[in-house]
């Protein structure tokens, strides 16, 4: 079901201590959606320890926990109630019933699954829940790549749905045995599919459309579907949800082509209230409730299968012993022999030895990217202040540059 702005905003302002503090100025029965602020998600996560929790607005007793966020020692969650799953999974399904899914398809289910992730369930219900009759193969991204193509070549599946990285990775051993598998649709997500992958999987999969499976987190909820209307990386806005897009100055984009923040608001969740947070990604308004997306924004780094976010380097920093040493630093993603690279630019009296090394320590599932040929090594690169890239308008220090997409 959903609720209204004002019921969540109530349960939320008057139940979690997080939202009480938050909304201490506003009146919650006489508000408009802007005079609400948008979250600081390093307080939001602070609040949200799942013992002494203080942003919850009830007592867990039934549903789903998942990882959330960042993978340092310190993972954060994401907690639904059981009608909220039911409601997520069904209108993220339904949201797939628009274009991904046919009667009849026959679906290899490759996301990843176990240590409290979300996707392949998330998926596996959402499929359950569309309208459309298909036929549910629960592979999950852990089988090996020899046997996931025998099984779609012995059942006939003729849609996978994954990570683009495990398709790539299932490209380049097609590629090297000479053969194609006869799909007719590719569903990705969790990354952004790039111009030069779309070029590899063609090459393996001639007949199939690569399609976004839709566009979600397990922080906040439903974000987008697409439809026969959405062009590459371009998704529609859910019912029960409000979507925003916030220019550096705070102030509501309202104008096609401008870029800016995506700030989301789920009408859907009032355990866990998600009141105007922002997505961490980039993107413009290209239709009528329909947006385009344009890579990562200041809260955080998708770099192939991993996220890493400001506050995980800072807690690595200080695991390390060189937080104090590190005046300001700033993250730039690139795109290298056709994987992600993460560049950490930083400002120091010094060099600082050792931080690939100590990062890996730390991050040992980024440097399992990296063996697996998905990713490139992370670098960490001692500059002056000046060398940091500053907002032309505002002075502000860039905390995150995505230039994939340029």
């Amino acid at each position: 079901m959903f609720y209204s702005l004002e019921e969540i905003v109530r349960k939320a302002s008057r139940n979690s201590p997080f939202y009480k503090e938050l909304y201490k100025n506003i009146n919650p029965d006489d508000f408009r959606l802007e005079d609400l602020p948008i979250i600081d998600q390093s307080n939001f996560w602070e609040a949200n320890h799942f013992n002494n929790n203080s942003l919850l607005t009830e007592d867990i007793v039934d549903g789903v926990v998942f990882k959330s966020g960042g993978t340092t020692g310190n993972p954060k969650f994401s907690v639904y109630s059981k009608d909220e799953w039911q409601t997520f999974t069904k209108l993220f399904g339904e949201g797939m019933d628009k274009k991904c899914l046919e009667k009849g398809d026959r679906v290899g289910n490759l996301f990843y699954s176990g240590d409290l992730y979300a996707s392949f369930l998330f998926i596996n219900k959402s499929i359950e829940n569309s309208q459309t009759p298909v036929l549910q193969f629960p592979m999950t991204g852990g089988m090996k790549l020899e046997e996931i193509i025998k099984t779609v070549e012995e059942y006939s599946i003729n849609v996978l749905a994954g990570v683009p990285t495990t398709f790539t990775c299932m490209a380049e051993l097609l590629l090297n045995k000479g053969k194609t598998l006869n799909l007719e649709k590719v569903l990705y997500g969790g990354e952004a599919l790039y111009p030069e992958q779309r070029e590899i999987l063609k090459k393996v999969f001639p007949n199939a459309q690569l399609l976004s499976i839709g566009y979600a987190s397990v922080d906040g909820g439903h974000l987008g579907y697409i439809d026969k209307d959405c062009g590459p990386g371009e998704h529609k806005v859910f019912d029960g949800s409000i979507m925003e897009i916030i220019n550096d100055s705070g102030e509501v984009i309202t104008n096609e082509g401008e870029v800016g923040k995506l700030v989301y608001t789920n009408l859907a969740r009032t355990l866990m209230p998600i009141i105007r947070y922002p997505v961490g990604d980039l993107a413009k308004w290209v239709g009528n409730n329909k947006f385009l997306l344009l890579g990562r924004s200041d809260e955080g780094a998708r770099i192939g299968p991993v996220t890493v976010n400001r506050d995980d380097l800072v807690e690595v920093f200080r695991n390390l012993k060189v937080f104090s040493e590190i005046s300001n630093f700033q993250m730039i993603i690139t795109r290298e022999n056709a994987r992600d690279t993460l560049e950490v630019k930083y400002t120091a009296s010094k060099e600082l030895s050792n931080l690939q090394e100590g990062f890996y320590k730390e991050r040992k599932m980024y440097l399992e990217a990296v063996q697996d040929n998905h990713i490139n090594h992370i670098k960490f690169t001692c500059v002056h202040e000046d060398e940091l890239e500053h907002n032309e308008r505002t002075g502000k220090l860039k905390l995150v540059i995505d230039r994939r997409h340029q």
